[in-house]
C-alpha cells in the first residue's frame, strides 16, 4: 500500500510540475507561430517565453531563464537555448513602414513569433529539399535585395512596400534551360495564372503535409513549365524554369498561410517568414558561422541584372561578413540606393526614406559600413558621390582622418589609397554625412586587399 501510494504522489507531483504547451495560431513543419503582444508569454517544450518590449525591428524576448534581443528575422538566424531554436517572423513595428500591409497578414500582435525544438530540423530534411536544383552549379548566397520584406521602391509610383517573399537570383539562366525549379515538398498544382508579360506565369501548390500551407512559385518561364493544374508532385519534382522581367531573372518565392487557397490577385497575402528554413535547406544546417575576407570589391547599387540585385544597402549579417551598422531607430535596417545605366550607388542622408511611413533619422554624424577580415594591414580607397544628385560626404577608413568630397550632380571621385591596421577582426568605414540634410552623400565602390 505505502509503495502505490509514493507512485501515486510522485505522479502528482511530477504532473503539477509539468506545463502545458500554449497551442499555436499554426505551423509550418517543425516550427510552430505564436502571435504575442507586449507581456504575453507562451510554454513550448516546458520552457517560458515571453515577449518583453519592441522598438523598431528588435525585440526583446525572455526564454526561460535567458533574455535575448532578436532582430526580424529577415535575413537572420534563429538563436539556440535551452533546447529550442527561437526566431522572430515578424513584428508590428516592421508591418507599418510600408504602402501596402497584405503580406503581413499573419501578425496580429506585436510580434509573430517562431519555435522548434532543436533536436530536430525546422523542416525534416527527407520531407524538403531546396526549390533549385543544384546540376548545374546553382549557388545560392542570400544577399538579394528582394529578402523577406524587404522595403522595395516601386519602379513606376515610387512607392515603397515590404517584398512579398524571397527573390532568388537567377539570372545566368535568363531564357535558358538552366537551373530548374522544384516542388519544395509533395505538393498539389492548385492554379497557374498568366503575368502581366504572358511570358512568365505564377503557381500555387498547396502542401500535402501541412493543411494551410501554399507555396507560391512567380515568375516561372511558361514555355518551360512541365505540370498542369491538378497535379500531384513529389518533393524534388521539376516544375520549369524561372524567367524573370526586364531588369534580371528570378524566381519569386513565397510561402503564405490560408485556410483556403488564395487568388492570384491575392496570393501575397499571409506571407509566412520562411528564411531560416530556406537557410537551413540549403546549408543543411543553422549554424551562424561567420565569414571573412581578406580582399574583395564590394558594389554598392547598380542595375540588378549587373550584380544579381546584390545592393549592400541592407545591416550586417554574421554568415555574410558585411554590412551597415544599423540602430533601433532604422526599422528598415536599410539604406535608399539608385542606378542609371552600369552605375549605381547607396545615398546616405541625415533622414532616411523622407516623405514615407518609413521615414527615419540618423543619431549619428555618420553612417559605419563594416567587413568582417582577417586581422593584419589593409590597402583601402573607395568611390564616392551621387550620380544623380550633388553630394557632400566625408569618409574615414578605420581611425584615420577623413578626407571631404563635394560634388557635384552625377559627380563620382575614388579616395586615395590608404593604410590601415586591423587587430579586431572588423574593418570599418564610415561616411560623415550632411548634418542640415540639404545635400546627399554616395557610396559606390569598396574596394580592399590585405597587405601583410
Amino acid at each position: 500500500m505505502r509503495v502505490i501510494f509514493s507512485i501515486l504522489f510522485l505522479t502528482f507531483v511530477f504532473s503539477a510540475g509539468a506545463q502545458k504547451n500554449n497551442l499555436p495560431d499554426f505551423s509550418w513543419g517543425n516550427t510552430l507561430y505564436y502571435n504575442l503582444s507586449v507581456g504575453d508569454s507562451v510554454v513550448f517544450n516546458d520552457v517560458t517565453i515571453e515577449l518583453l518590449n519592441i522598438e523598431g525591428r528588435f525585440n526583446t524576448i525572455k526564454v526561460g531563464k535567458d533574455t535575448f534581443v532578436l532582430n526580424v528575422a529577415q535575413r537572420s538566424l534563429p538563436v539556440t537555448t535551452g533546447g529550442l531554436a527561437v526566431f522572430v517572423a515578424d513584428n508590428s513595428n516592421l508591418k507599418t513602414i510600408g504602402k501596402a500591409n497584405i503580406a503581413h497578414g499573419l501578425l496580429k500582435k506585436d510580434v509573430l513569433l517562431g519555435v522548434a525544438k532543436t533536436e530536430s530540423s525546422l523542416l525534416n530534411t527527407s520531407d524538403f529539399v531546396f526549390p533549385v536544383t543544384f546540376n548545374h552549379g546553382f549557388i545560392w548566397s542570400g544577399e538579394e535585395d528582394s529578402y523577406l520584406y524587404s522595403l522595395t521602391k516601386n519602379r513606376k509610383t515610387g512607392e515603397y512596400f515590404p517584398y512579398p517573399g524571397i527573390g532568388i537570383n537567377l539570372n545566368d539562366a535568363r531564357m535558358r534551360d538552366k537551373h530548374w525549379i522544384a516542388a519544395l515538398e509533395d505538393c498539389t498544382v492548385e492554379w497557374i495564372e498568366e503575368n502581366s508579360d504572358n511570358k512568365a506565369v505564377c503557381l500555387l501548390l498547396a502542401s500535402s503535409s501541412n493543411p494551410g500551407i501554399y507555396y507560391v512559385y512567380d515568375g516561372m518561364y511558361q514555355k518551360n513549365v512541365e505540370v498542369r493544374k491538378g497535379q500531384k508532385l513529389q518533393k524534388g519534382e521539376i516544375i520549369g524554369t524561372a524567367w524573370g522581367d526586364d531588369i534580371w531573372c528570378y524566381l519569386q518565392l513565397a510561402v503564405v498561410y490560408s485556410e483556403k487557397p488564395l487568388e492570384y490577385r491575392n496570393r501575397y497575402a499571409n506571407v509566412l517568414n520562411f528564411f531560416p528554413q530556406l537557410y537551413e535547406l540549403y546549408y543543411q544546417h543553422l549554424y551562424n558561422v561567420s565569414r571573412s575576407f581578406s580582399k574583395g570589391k564590394i558594389e554598392f547599387g547598380r542595375s540588378p541584372a549587373l550584380n544579381g540585385n546584390i545592393q549592400n544597402a541592407s545591416g550586417f549579417e554574421d554568415y555574410l561578413g558585411k554590412g551597415w551598422q544599423f540602430g533601433k531607430w532604422n526599422t528598415a535596417n536599410k539604406l535608399e540606393w539608385v542606378a542609371k545605366g552600369d552605375i549605381g550607388n547607396v545615398r546616405l542622408s541625415k533622414t532616411l526614406f523622407s516623405g514615407t511611413k518609413a521615414e527615419c533619422t540618423n543619431p549619428q554624424p555618420y553612417y559605419e559600413y563594416s567587413i568582417a577580415v582577417k586581422n593584419g594591414t589593409y590597402r583601402i580607397r573607395a568611390k564616392v558621390g551621387d550620380i544623380e544628385k550633388n553630394s557632400w560626404q566625408k569618409i574615414a577608413f578605420e581611425n584615420l582622418e577623413g578626407t571631404t568630397f563635394d560634388l557635384g550632380v552625377g559627380e563620382q571621385k575614388w579616395t586615395s589609397e590608404r593604410v590601415v591596421r586591423i587587430s579586431d577582426h572588423q574593418l570599418n568605414i564610415r561616411i560623415y554625412v550632411d548634418q542640415e540634410n540639404n545635400t546627399v552623400a554616395g557610396l559606390s565602390e569598396i574596394v580592399f586587399q590585405q597587405a601583410y
